[in-house]
């Protein structure tokens, strides 16, 4: 593991970043450096750290990081990577733009979060009761994705005496065994790709498969896989709705392949949680969900490519966990979390929200207002 040594210029600026609660730095060669601090981006002020050339870059990397690590950086086009600062875990990627080194750094939390901690509802506790299957976590970059399905895994951990096997690229957070037992693999360094590591993990006796991210057609059909012959695979795709993350899916395949595709999911697609994160009354960030899960309206929708029903199978279904980004959102307004300024800028149907607002329609409660969200 990469690790940024003390008193090195580039370990006062993660400090600095860290002692302002940033989640990301960002740099690029000749620009002032950005930090994104409760999803704002912002300049760091010149005076404490002036805007980089690329020689103070590569500087840096130097004093930062192993001669192995910066010959990539310094080679390639593009590099990911993952290194520790202090108490602090950090996911890296390294580009060039316009022939200029730049670089991208998430923090990536380390604490054991639950989803009690993370303001999720407490339906999603009851994904992972079933012990096969597929689970997808969904959501623009930087929305939390990667948290909430730690927290479902850290629920699994602390509640069921299970073998979880979890394959990243790069591994972002270190599990410790409570009364699971884990094994985490790295691609590029433990197993060569995401669907090699699924396909070698199904032989090694797990009950769950967490894949860092799907990314190609091999991964998809190795964790479809998984799911069919009984374990319970959870992953993440970029996908800004329910019906956008199958679509996704999809397309991954040719059109003579895709009806398969949708037979597989139809079959073994236990959930799919959709997530953004929108700016809340205290001035910080709440995570808003949308939930589908299957049942034999879902999966007759996905088995039939018919997938502007969910929406509406969603919003009828909040008796068995099931409900949208709007009805939720309006829960949270509801609850006081967000304001009714917020609201309006992120409801994905405004006119309905406004229907909602005036009385005129009403929504099943998720939340629990004796909750103190």
């Amino acid at each position: 593991m990469e690790t940024v040594p003390p008193h090195s210029r580039m370990s006062d600026l993660l400090a600095w970043c860290e002692s302002r609660g940033a989640s990301d730095l960002h740099a690029r060669g000749g620009r002032p450096f950005q930090v994104r601090i409760e999803g704002r981006l912002s300049p760091v002020p010149d005076e404490l750290f002036g805007a980089p050339d690329d020689l103070t870059l590569t500087s840096w990397f130097l004093d930062s990081f192993s001669p192995a690590l910066v010959a990539r950086i310094t080679t390639s086009t593009e590099v990911d990577a993952s290194f520790q600062h202090g108490a602090h875990r950090y996911r890296a990627n390294f580009s060039k733009q316009r022939g200029c080194q730049s670089f991208s750094f998430r923090l990536v939390p380390q604490h054991q979060m639950r989803l009690e901690d993370l303001q999720l509802p407490d339906s999603l506790a009851d994904l992972v009761s079933e012990p096969r299957g597929l689970i997808l976590v969904t959501g623009p970059t930087g929305q939390g994705k990667s948290t909430t399905i730690r927290a479902l895994i850290q629920h699994l951990n602390e509640t069921q005496a299970l073998r979880i096997i979890t394959i990243e690229d790069p591994i972002e957070y270190l599990f410790t065994d409570a009364v699971s037992h884990f094994e985490q693999r790295e691609v590029g360094l433990d197993t060569a790709s995401f669907a090699d590591g699924i396909r070698n993990a199904m032989r090694q006796d797990p009950n769950v498969i967490f894949v860092g991210e799907i990314r190609d057609r091999d991964s998809i059909w190795a964790a479809m896989q998984a799911a069919e012959t009984g374990h319970l695979v959870m992953t993440t795709v970029h996908a800004d709705s329910v019906s956008q993350a199958i679509g996704r899916i999809r397309e991954f395949y040719p059109a003579d392949e895709q009806p398969n595709i949708s037979a597989l999911l139809a079959r073994n697609l236990n959930s799919i949680v959709c997530q953004r994160l929108i700016p809340n009354v205290e001035g910080t960030r709440t995570p808003c969900v949308e939930i589908l899960k299957r049942d034999a309206g879902t999966a007759q929708a996905i088995l039939e490519n018919d997938l502007h029903r969910l929406t509406g199978i969603i919003e009828a279904s909040n008796h068995v966990g099931m409900h949208s980004f709007d009805q939720y959102l309006q829960e949270l307004l509801a609850a006081g979390v967000v304001s009714e300024e917020t609201a309006r800028t992120f409801a994905i149907n405004r006119h309905r929200l406004d229907l909602a607002l005036r009385g005129i329609v009403t929504n099943q409660a998720i939340l629990d207002p004796d909750r103190g969200r």
